[in-house]
Parts: C-alpha cells; structure tokens; sequence
C-alpha cells in the first residue's frame, strides 16, 4: 500500500496508534521535561526561583500563540492537500508558513528584549524575584526562533505518514535538555541562566533535526527557496486557522497573568510557585491526552481531503474514547497523590507542599472531560472548521479568566483554585453540544473544492493550486 494512501484506506485503530504513540512520546518527554526541569530548579535555587521561572513562563505562550497562527494553518492546509492529492500546493503552504514563522520568531524576540522589565511586572514578578526572572526570560527569548519555526513546519512530517521522525526530532532536544539542565545548575554552578541555556540549545538542536528531516530523500515535501515567497491567500488561510489558536493562547496569557497577579497578592513568592507548579503538572498529564489527538489530526484532515466522513467520524469516536479513558486515570492519581507531586520539587518547604497539595486536589478535580474537550477542538480544526475549534478553546480560556477574576474576591487563594473544575464543566457542556452538531453535519465540500481525484495526483502547477485555498475559506462557517 502507498505510504500516503494507507491513511486513507488502513484500519483506523492501526493507524491512531502509530500515529498516537509518537506523538505522545513527544508529548510526554515535553512533559517530563517540563516538570523534571523545575524539580532541578527548586532543588538547586529554591522557591523563589521556581518563582521566577512562573513569572517569565506568560512570554513564552506569547511565543505559541505566534507560532500557532502559522503551525495550525500550515499543517491542517498540508494535510487537507495531501489528502486531495496536490502535492505542489502542500509544498507551497510549507514553504510560505516555515518563512513566515522565521520573520515573526524575530520580532518577538526583538520586542520581549526591548520591554522586558515592563512585561515581568505585568506577570506578576516581585521586587524579590525580578533579577532573576529578568536572567532566565532574557536566555529563553533566544530560543523563541527555534520554538516558532519548529511548530511550522514539524506536522508535515506526519502528513507525509512520517509521525516518527516528528518524534526523533523533539525527542532528541528534550532529552539533550534533560542532560545540560542538571549538568549546568549542578556540575557548572550556572544557577536559573544554566537551566535556560540548556532550554535553548536544546531547542536549536530539535528544530535542526526537525528541517534535516523534512529535507532527507524520504520526503515527498522539502522546504524549497522558490516557495517561501508568501503569498496573500496562502496567508490569509493560515491565519484563519491559526488566529483562533493564537487568540486561545493570548488568553492563556491573559488568564496565567490573572492568576499570576492574584497568587502574589494572596500568597506571595510561594503562591507563585504553587501555580506554576500545578501548570507543570498538569501539562505532564494533559500532554499524553493532546497526543493522542494530535496522532489523529493528520488522519482527520487526510480523510476529509479525500472526502471519506465515516472514516471521519469513526476516528472521533475512537479518539474520544481514549483520550477519556486517560484523562479519569490521570484524575484519581492527581487526587490521591496530589502531596508527594507537590514535595517532588522542593522537599524542604513545608508551606509550598502544603498549599501546593491543596491546589492540585481542587483545581484538578475536573480534569476527567480533558479528553472530550481536546478531542473536539482538535477535530474541528483538523477539519478545516477554525471557528468551531477555537470557540471550544476561547470559553474554556474565558471562563477560566472571569473565575480567577471573580472568585479571589470572596474565597482567597481557594477561589483560584476553584476555577479549574468550573471552567471544566462549562467547557464540556459545550464541546458536546458543538461536537454533536459537527460530527452530525459534516460535509465534503472542501475535498470537491481541491481536487479533481484523491489518485490521480496534482494537475496544476503550485500557482494554479493556490488559487483553490480561497474555497477552504469559504467553508470555514462560523458557529452558530
């Protein structure tokens, strides 16, 4: 069978675990490194560097949230033409996202340096704690070039059926991580500027082999100079894609910034850490869930390419049984181990573990729906239905800002932590509702749109093909 066509014609449990299992190796190692990161930080400096490191963590959702506006767009039109068999206009959306995304990695860079004190008092960072937030966000920044393009053009290794070069290439910098983070607080005494130089250079690695893989001889999409020129409607299509993401992220941002604010009001420098704390953990768990539904985005957006729905719609099934399956396991270890979490990064701070216990048992107590709801939002986009997918994302963020915003006033600290089951709940009502009605009225249309036949390959030249993306446009339809 044809290394592409098999996405389209394989048994679909085969394919979600080769395509799952890589993506939540990736995810998974992200995870752990995250977490495993800021156990060496809170073993070697403390709290109030886990602290520091809370505070500057909102700038780098400012780095995702641009390269989403290009990684969501670029992968879904990739996959959707592949799908469609038009391989030229899949190597033209590659080109145009990965030289997209190197320009606006820059500026942000260039803008986080130059108003960097102003940003970290907006995060919430303390007079205490404001050196070395200022060192680490400084370092990090340098990696924001390697973060965004890497998030461009990395799921086009999975639209070529390739998910384990995808995983090598983020493996591999997370483990090189892994290695220099301890080597260079511990062995070399670098202190907070040692864990974020390890970040980048292992950054730049993962994305190096990450582009030496979409360049190899096994690649049927290669970034090409004649294609990096953008091009309006190329970029248009992204962004309309990608800026329901993008807005997700900001109000991440929006929603870290609140609680960042209102944890160092109630608590100070050890509150702080607390909710980084429960970020690092509860990215742990939630990684495994995204992956699996990240190892059906390029199935999803295949199949839709080559108009075969039941296909579709039995792969949401799938997908939403296991990634439920995971979330209720994940939520009954949280609650029963939420203690010996919570001393794994700092064992000598009785009051960081006591209110970091209690944080996790009440903010994670509705982690159970993250399965339903990441299932629904990644299948609208992976369908081409931007609107959808980020109205699933935008509540769930809206909801989580107004009870961080509101509910501190009467409960204190309980208030933030209270916002996690609330959002929860309000969020999986409504991915139900809006998951029904997609799956139910599914339609074909972008497939027509782009191609003549799913076999018989590309029959225009790139410039040609990039005049159908105005037609995924048109069926990108608001929600109703």
């Amino acid at each position: 069978m044809d290394n592409v066509k098999e996405m389209g014609e394989a048994p679909l449990g085969r394919l979600l675990v080769k395509f799952s299992l890589p993506a939540i190796a990736v995810m998974v190692v992200n995870g752990l490194y995250n977490f495993i990161d800021r156990i060496f930080i809170g073993h070697g400096m403390g709290t109030d560097a886990l602290a520091a490191v809370t505070a500057g963590f909102p700038m780098m959702i400012i780095a995702m949230a641009v390269g989403a506006l290009f990684s969501v767009g670029t992968s879904t039109l990739v996959s959707i033409a592949m799908g469609a068999g038009r391989r030229d206009e899949a190597k033209a959306v590659l080109g145009q996202g990965f030289a997209a995304s190197l320009a606006s990695s820059a500026l942000v860079a260039a803008l986080g340096w130059l108003f960097m004190d102003p940003i970290l008092l907006a995060f919430g960072t303390t007079a205490r704690i404001m050196p070395m937030a200022r060192e680490y966000l400084g370092i990090i920044m340098i990696g924001f070039v390697f973060q965004i393009t890497s998030m461009a053009v990395a799921n086009s290794l999975r639209s070529q059926n390739r998910p384990r070069a995808t995983m090598v290439s983020t493996i591999s910098g997370t483990v090189l991580n892994a290695i220099l983070a301890p080597l260079f607080i511990f062995a070399f005494h670098w202190g907070i500027a040692g864990a974020a130089w390890a970040t980048v250079i292992a950054q730049a690695f993962g994305a190096a082999l990450t582009l030496y893989y979409i360049q190899d001889h096994r690649s049927v999409l290669k970034i090409e100079a004649s294609r990096l020129a953008p091009k309006a409607a190329t970029i248009a299509a992204m962004l309309k894609l990608g800026v329901p993401i993008a807005v997700v992220n900001c109000l991440s941002l929006v929603m870290l910034v609140v609680a960042n604010n209102a944890m160092t009001r109630l608590g100070g420098e050890t509150a702080l850490a607390v909710i980084g704390i429960v970020n690092a953990i509860s990215m742990l768990l939630i990684f495994p869930i995204v992956g699996i539904a990240q190892g059906a985005q390029a199935l999803w957006g295949y199949n839709y390419g080559a108009g075969k729905l039941d296909r579709v719609r039995s792969l949401a099934k799938l997908t939403l049984a296991w990634t439920s399956l995971l979330a209720v396991l994940f939520t009954a270890a949280l609650e029963l181990f939420a203690r010996q979490l919570v001393a794994a990064f700092n064992p000598r701070d009785a009051a960081l573990i006591a209110l970091g216990s209690r944080g996790i048992a009440i903010f994670m107590l509705g982690f159970f729906t993250a399965g339903l709801q990441y299932t629904a939002s990644m299948f609208f986009m992976s369908v081409g239905k931007a609107a959808q997918g980020g109205a699933l994302y935008i509540a769930r963020n809206i909801f989580t800002i107004a009870g961080m915003a509101l509910l501190p006033l009467a409960m204190g600290l309980d208030g933030v932590f209270w916002t996690g089951p609330i959002s929860d709940l309000l969020s999986t009502l409504l991915s139900v509702l809006l998951l029904a009605a997609g799956l139910k009225n599914l339609k074909p249309k972008p497939a027509d749109a782009l191609s003549e036949t799913a076999e018989t390959g590309p029959k225009a030249e790139p410039e040609e093909a990039m005049r159908d993306i105005p037609a995924l446009e048109a069926e990108m339809e608001p929600v109703a």
